[in-house]
C-alpha cells in the first residue's frame, strides 16, 4: 500500500507538466492561461504536499518501513510545500515585472518539482 501515493505523485507530476499545461498554454492568450495557471499551480502544490503526508503516514504503518521511504516522502513534503509557499512571491514578481526574480523563483520550484518526480520514482526501487 506504500507505494500507492509515490505512484499517485509521480502520475499527477506527468499529468500537469505534460499535459495540462501545454495545453492550457496552447489553448488560451496569455491572459487567460495567467488566471488559470495562478488557481491551477497551487493547487497542484498543495496536492503534492497532502499526497507526501500520505505517503509518510502509509510508510509508518508497514511491517518493515525502510529509512530511505521515510526520507523521500518527507522531502517530498517539504518541496512540494516550499513551492506552495513560493506562489505569492512569484505572483508578485510578475504582477511587478521583475524578470530576474520571476526567473529564480520559477526555476526553484521546477527543480523541485523534478526532484520530488525522480524521487518518487526512486521510491519503488529503495
Amino acid at each position: 500500500m506504500h507505494y500507492y501515493f509515490p505512484g499517485m505523485i509521480v502520475g499527477f507530476i506527468i499529468l500537469q507538466t505534460a499535459i495540462v499545461a501545454p495545453t492550457l498554454f496552447k489553448k488560451l492568450d496569455m491572459e487567460n492561461f495567467g488566471k488559470v495557471i495562478r488557481a491551477l499551480w497551487p493547487k497542484f502544490f498543495l496536492f503534492l504536499t497532502i499526497f507526501g503526508a500520505a505517503t509518510i503516514a502509509s510508510v509508518y504503518f508497514e511491517d518493515d518501513p525502510k529509512n530511505a521511504h521515510y526520507i523521500i516522502a518527507g522531502l517530498t513534503t517539504l518541496f512540494a510545500l516550499i513551492c506552495y509557499l513560493m506562489i505569492p512571491a512569484t505572483n508578485k514578481a510578475t504582477d511587478e515585472g521583475n524578470q530576474k526574480l520571476f526567473n529564480i523563483l520559477h526555476k526553484l520550484s521546477v527543480y523541485l518539482t523534478v526532484a520530488i518526480l525522480l524521487m518518487n520514482i526512486g521510491f519503488l526501487f529503495v
